[in-house]
């Protein structure tokens, strides 16, 4: 019993410990780019700051959820109702809607599997130095090379259990051989998206990015709550959470906005690299990825909510480039189009 019992409180001592680590790590970064917005639009008043601590305690149960609802504010140029902290989203709504089973979204190589959807661009897997075709069928190593180039010149390589962009690699036949399939981790192999001409003006090096949030409804249903493109820079060969530009995407009619932000969230009304303005563009097929989305969540309940980054090609069909149920911030959308999250009840997970 007593060992159960110590047990017990080292858990609670270490849950403890990484909330306040949570905590801070949020805290910093909201305080940065409060810095940032306050510097342009200039600093809140003292009744805005007083109603995000008195909501963040009132409705979310700490006023250590301030700090992002001030970032929301300094965006929004006013205090409103409903927003989710990205602290509070990360802590007690994705524990409680997507629990464990969010984890597996991050395994690229079970996508498929998981989705069972023709809209990937999935070529292959790799898992634990075995080849895979895409309907998990083995392949030998050497059949593995000639399958990755087939049609392409170049393939993505995406490790499992990456995300923003991270350790993505763009592979040449010349880059890899039967013998160097071995140093590779898991992971999925995707051809290209050839992306809409809509998107060459943007960001000409790198394929735009469309991420949509999806989110389970009280009664079981699904809605697309928030959109947003992601768009990279001119050195980049794809798009990077580091130096994107990302631009909010009214969700009635799939419009951008006339501004997008910088990293930094500094406001620009166009591409810094190609100085093509945001304003009047519509995303191509914006509803049937819309509708691609909700659908494919709705045939998946045991996520509240999930992200999802999307590519849309020339004949204007979406391709489903990640998904993401662990690592799927929210304070973008929050800040810009948000409070997205209106009449899901998460603000009261906090009191279970």
């Amino acid at each position: 019993m007593a060992s159960a019992s110590i047990k017990r409180i080292l858990k609670q001592v270490a849950q403890r410990v990484q909330r306040e680590r949570c905590h801070a790590q949020h805290a910093r970064m909201a305080r940065t780019l409060l810095a940032n917005v306050e510097q342009k639009s200039g600093a809140l008043s003292a009744a805005v700051k007083r109603q995000a601590r008195d909501y963040a305690q009132e409705v979310l149960g700490s006023t250590r959820f301030a700090p992002w609802l001030l970032v929301y504010s300094a965006v929004k140029g006013n205090f409103a109702e409903g927003w989710i902290p990205g602290d509070y989203y990360q802590m007690v709504v994705l524990p409680a809607k997507n629990g464990q089973v969010g984890q597996a979204t991050n395994t690229k190589t079970l996508t498929n599997r998981l989705l069972n959807s023709t809209d990937l661009p999935d070529i292959a897997y790799l898992i634990d130095g075995i080849g895979y075709a895409a309907d998990y069928s083995v392949v030998s190593a050497a059949a593995l090379v000639d399958l990755l180039f087939e049609i392409d010149e170049r393939v993505f390589f995406k490790p499992d259990r990456s995300f923003q962009g991270q350790g993505i690699r763009i592979l040449e036949k010349g880059d890899i051989s039967p013998e160097t399939l071995g140093r590779l981790p898991d992971g999925v192999f995707q051809r290209p998206v050839i992306q809409h001409e809509i998107f060459d003006t943007l960001t000409p090096n790198s394929t735009a990015t469309l991420r949509l949030t999806t989110a389970k409804l009280q009664d079981g249903g699904v809605e697309l709550r928030a959109a947003d493109l992601r768009l990279g820079r001119a050195g980049d060969r794809y798009v990077r959470a580091v130096s994107e530009i990302r631009v909010p995407v009214d969700l009635a009619s799939g419009t951008l906005w006339s501004c997008g932000f910088m990293p930094d969230w500094r406001r620009v009304e166009s591409h810094p690299d190609t100085g093509t303005s945001f304003s009047h563009i519509r995303i191509p097929g914006f509803d049937h990825a819309a509708a691609m989305c909700s659908r494919l969540h709705q045939g998946f309940p045991h996520l509240g909510c999930i992200g999802w980054d999307i590519a849309i090609d020339r004949e204007e069909t979406a391709k489903i480039m990640e998904w993401n149920a662990r690592h799927n911030s929210i304070v973008f959308s929050e800040a810009t189009t948000g409070p997205s999250f209106k009449g899901l009840g998460w603000e009261s997970l906090w009191k279970r």
